[in-house]
């Protein structure tokens, strides 16, 4: 018997010890155990939100994920919860809607990004089932095979002290990106106007996904119901993105069509599709995201301090 536990022992061993490297390297502070440890994870935000549940939420695409919690929730006057991840799907801030309702039926406030691209019928994902069982199981979490890769990147990157490993939206910008080689300006930024060609490829087929939008606006009339108030953001985006993708593609008219009725069932806050943005290409990183520095602390005033 005492042999057989020192061969048991033997082979854990290597197991508890890579268990062990895993919490310690794991990338989105699941355990909570990293001070300053990123939380940008569909993962954690869902986990972190069913251990402390707020009664205001954030839900949407990584334009909606970024922001300072500490200032929103000053000026919002109350805990908020973030539940906006990159990469979010219309459909999937829906699931999140739902899911944090069940969690939380005290909920009187939701704040739902939402843009054109998100509004693509081809954007469609369904995460929400493997997100909700990863957040409950940790177990699940460490023998997850892309988040073991991405342990392991992390010590990679720990090891070779890669400079890009934890790169921020902030801009540094040459007179190299605002002008050609032979001394010609650009119309846009260099990297906006490769930005906008990267969205102009996926939304060449564009198809408004007519399907959600009903099922969105079915869930903000169960939501005005119990009293809970909607707010339907549509974050900025630089004007590239418009001249070079929305206007150029036609998506404009649908795009329009969505805001009108949407004001119909939820407060639309419309800061994408508009005429009189007070955003220039200086408060942003790329077409989409704004500048940390330069233009998210305003997109935040303007959105919570109102």
């Amino acid at each position: 018997m005492a042999k057989l536990c020192k061969k048991l022992l033997l082979i854990l061993l290597p197991v508890a010890a890579y268990f062990a490297m895993f919490i310690y390297f794991e990338p989105y502070n699941y355990f909570g155990l990293k001070k300053g440890g990123t939380e940008d994870s569909a993962i954690v935000r869902v986990r972190n939100f069913t251990k402390d549940p707020s009664d205001v939420i954030l839900v949407g695409d990584s334009r909606m994920a970024h922001f300072d919690m500490d200032e929103v929730e000053r000026l919002v006057g109350e805990k908020v919860g973030q539940l906006a991840f990159g990469g979010a799907s219309f459909n999937e801030s829906m699931d999140l809607i739902e899911y944090a309702l069940e969690t939380n039926p005290d909920i009187h406030t939701v704040y739902v990004g939402v843009s054109f691209y998100t509004l693509n019928e081809s954007y469609y994902k369904d995460r929400m089932s493997r997100i909700k069982t990863i957040a409950a199981n940790p177990f699940a979490y460490m023998l997850n095979f892309n988040y073991n890769i991405e342990m392991l990147n992390e010590i990679k990157y720990a090891l070779t002290s890669n400079p890009d490993a934890d790169t921020e939206e902030i801009g540094h910008w040459t007179d190299s990106d605002y002008y050609y080689p032979d001394g010609t300006p650009r119309e846009y930024r260099k990297n906006l106007e490769e930005y906008a060609q990267t969205i102009y490829s996926v939304c060449e087929n564009y198809k408004q996904d007519t399907r959600d939008i009903e099922r969105y606006k079915t869930l903000c009339e169960e939501l005005a119901e119990k009293g809970i108030t909607v707010y339907t953001v549509l974050p900025p985006m630089d004007e590239s993105l418009r001249a070079l993708v929305v206007d150029k593609l036609g998506i404009g008219e649908n795009l329009e069509k969505f805001i009108n009725e949407a004001a119909n069932y939820s407060t639309v806050l419309n800061y994408e599709y508009t005429d009189d943005s007070p955003f220039t290409e200086y408060n942003f990183y790329d077409g989409f995201h704004l500048d940390l520095e330069t233009g998210l602390p305003l997109f935040t005033q303007m959105l919570f301090g109102r």
